[in-house]
């Protein structure tokens, strides 16, 4: 298990009904796409930050670093959308407050998207698809699109670990040649792996009934309506903030 798995198995908000972290986050999420994002991004951003360090009690250390790459991404995108090269280095009329609006709308959006990850193991979502009608066939593409993802990490980290071990990351010219001779050899494998894993389900049962066990956890109805007045909350509180700042 990697450690977003071992973190959604073991918070404490592991064994509570994946409907209503979905609700939580799914909630966040929309918020942070469609309010204003000046105003209701701090908001969501302290919602998720809430909900999964001192709620479920996910390890703070994870959370940043988990949500530093797509940081990292949002700020070098942004920088496009406010600098124009077009006859020279110059910044675009309204290109400097779109750049601010994205990032933010996108940070915070990748927050909330954490969160979940963080705090609902992937067989609890699928299951509550299956619940909800999405087709069985479906249901069994991402769960295999998931391992497979899963498969190429693991690679990867092995493969490094096996070069490392070799002494081949010694300088920049060793570890660029090094990586550039694993990458193919890592797909071949891990795609490998992934075929001989979707012939192992296949033999256990048709493709789209290869549903994992899990426990019946019924959303909680005086919980997912606490849930829901907090989104409405932070849509009324970002909304009534924007007007009064724009007058």
């Amino acid at each position: 298990m990697n450690p977003l798995e071992i973190s959604a198995a073991q918070n404490r908000w592991s064994t509570d009904p994946a409907a209503e972290k979905l609700l939580l986050f799914g909630g966040l999420l929309l918020c942070a796409m469609v309010l204003p994002p000046r105003t209701a991004a701090p908001l969501v951003l302290l919602a998720t930050a809430i909900a999964t360090l001192a709620l479920a009690r996910v390890r703070a250390r994870l959370f940043v670093l988990v949500l530093l790459g797509p940081a990292v991404f949002i700020a070098l995108g942004s920088v496009p959308i406010a600098v124009s090269l077009r006859g020279g280095p110059h910044l675009e009329p309204g290109g400097l407050d779109l750049a601010v609006d994205t990032a933010l709308r996108s940070f915070a959006a990748s927050a909330a998207t954490i969160g979940l990850a963080l705090t609902t193991l992937m067989a609890d979502l699928l299951d509550l698809a299956r619940r909800a009608g999405v087709p069985a066939p479906l249901c069994h593409v991402a769960d295999l699109t998931y391992r497979l993802v899963g498969i190429l990490v693991q690679s990867a980290r092995s493969a490094r670990e096996a070069v490392g071990l070799r002494l081949g990351l010694r300088t920049p010219r060793e570890a660029i040649q090094a990586i550039g001779s694993q990458t193919a050899l890592i797909f071949v494998r891990a795609t490998e792996r992934a075929r001989s894993m979707s012939e192992a389900m296949s033999l256990r049962a048709e493709p789209g009934m290869t549903a994992v066990l899990t426990t019946d956890r019924p959303a909680r109805g005086a919980r997912m309506a606490a849930i829901i007045a907090l989104l409405g909350g932070i849509a009324a509180v970002s909304i009534l903030t924007w007007r009064v700042w724009h007058g």
